[in-house]
């Protein structure tokens, strides 16, 4: 079987699974971003399978109102899909003789050395309890931009021509020599309803460029306050409208 017929059995299961978009990104120019931000464990497989499921663009376009429980509904129900998408297709590539590691969709990084865990507490040993940190295990984004899926918006958020920013992302890392996409150029231009419209004026309005940190952008840690205002009162850390406002995909 040649590179292009495996990247087709790949793509052609997951649409049938119900996957919209699916493609390739070649992770070698930012091996060391990935050795660096997310360890060398995910810096050793240099092409990603970028998977996308489109979101009910009504149900996003509603935040425009308020938020919604259906909103946070198909955003778990995407994520779920996404993840049996991405463990087909990761079982497809191991067959293929290929190692293979499905990201899972929607999970943040533990902090703390799990290597060596068992034996440390079988020795008595009481290491410090892990936490949660709110980074990604790897990045979806990233694959999916150099894969050609799309570009990073200045929401923060992947957009896509077809569907905007209105999806969720998965990613599985592998070795298979998967021929890769292209990135395709920033489209915002000089759009700012993003900004416009967040509520805690967390998004700045600046295009991304790679090489910098993602406060340039965003403030987290106001974006993060007020997710937990919202839950704090409607019961869920939502919010979406700068994923509704944008103009790509919304016809």
């Amino acid at each position: 079987m040649s590179k292009t017929e495996l990247k087709d059995e790949v793509s052609t299961l997951a649409q049938s699974l119900g996957a919209n978009l699916c493609g390739v990104a070649d992770l070698g120019a930012r091996k060391d971003f990935i050795a660096e931000t997310y360890g060398e464990k995910w810096a050793a497989y240099p092409r990603a399978v970028s998977l996308a499921v489109f979101f009910p663009r009504e149900v996003v376009l509603e935040q425009l109102d308020g938020p919604t429980r259906s909103y946070s509904y198909f955003y778990a129900a995407i994520n779920r899909q996404l993840d049996t998408i991405g463990l087909a297709v990761s079982n497809l590539l191991q067959t293929k003789g290929c190692r293979a590691y499905p990201v899972p969709t929607s999970d943040y990084r533990l902090a703390g050395e799990a290597k060596g865990l068992h034996e440390r507490l079988a020795a008595g040993e009481s290491p410090e309890p892990f936490h949660t940190e709110r980074v990604g295990m790897f990045s979806h984004r990233l694959a999916a931009v150099l894969a050609g899926l799309g570009w990073v918006g200045k929401n923060c958020s992947l957009i896509t021509p077809q569907a905007g920013p209105r999806l969720r992302l998965t990613t599985v890392l592998t070795d298979a020599p998967l021929p890769p996409g292209k990135p395709i150029e920033n489209r915002c231009g000089s759009c700012t309803r993003c900004r416009d419209i967040c509520p805690p004026r967390a998004l700045k309005g600046v295009a991304f460029r790679e090489e910098d940190p993602v406060d340039v952008r965003l403030d987290q840690e106001r974006c993060n306050a007020y997710l937990d205002r919202v839950a704090s009162v409607f019961g869920q850390h939502t919010c979406a409208r700068c994923l509704a406002v944008c103009p790509w995909g919304r016809k």
